[in-house]
């Protein structure tokens, strides 16, 4: 037998056999089922979503800053842009040593100091890198002491073979005061393990 014979065999029988259940329930009951069995399926996916969302987030870096316009902005703030560059904004500069770790993990050989506590251990650059070179690597540099923050775009692509940077903080001593950020040099230098840390 085959499907189509099967077919007219049962709807010959149809008339035949007594249904006591209307065909509305039947339909409801038929949808109760599929919609439990759909239910896990749905759970899951949800967790799995909120699973991911909370790892991306815990994966995300602590010093980049916030794109939210009530952020707190920090002493200093490091981003990668979308061209591969790295823009650095320096407001103060309380902790060169996390500044200088943060640029090291973005892939830039780097060493910063404040004045007058350079890194012994760091060697110029043979030549210091001709003019083109920096300009490529810097894209921009921009000191404000009226803004009351600078800001340097780096391009990690342009360092010469064998380079890294070094940034030294300049502040200005004011009688009774700490002093305060006035701008900062950056330098070429030989990167190694004890100055850049590459």
């Amino acid at each position: 037998m085959n499907d189509n014979e099967l077919i007219t065999v049962l709807r010959e029988q149809r008339g035949k056999v007594p249904m006591d259940t209307p065909v509305e329930q039947i339909i409801r009951r038929g949808r109760a089922v599929r919609a439990r069995r759909r239910v896990p399926g749905v759970a899951a996916a949800l967790g799995a979503a909120a699973a991911a969302a909370f790892a991306v987030s815990a994966a995300l870096p602590v010093s980049h800053p916030a794109s939210e316009p009530h952020a707190q902005l920090a002493a200093w703030t490091v981003a990668r842009q979308a061209d591969g560059s790295i823009k650095v904004t320096i407001r103060e500069l309380r902790d060169p040593a996390g500044l200088q770790q943060r640029l090291r993990a973005d892939g830039v050989p780097a060493s910063v100091t404040f004045s007058g506590q350079q890194n012994p251990a760091c060697q110029g650059y043979p030549g210091g890198g001709s003019q083109s070179q920096r300009r490529q690597l810097l894209g921009s540099v921009v000191t404000g002491p009226a803004t009351g923050r600078d800001v340097m775009v780096i391009h990690p692509a342009a360092l010469p073979s064998g380079a890294g940077l070094q940034i030294n903080a300049l502040f200005r001593h004011d009688p009774g005061q700490h002093g305060s950020l006035e701008g900062f040099s950056v330098g070429l230098v030989q990167a190694s393990p004890q100055c850049t840390g590459s």
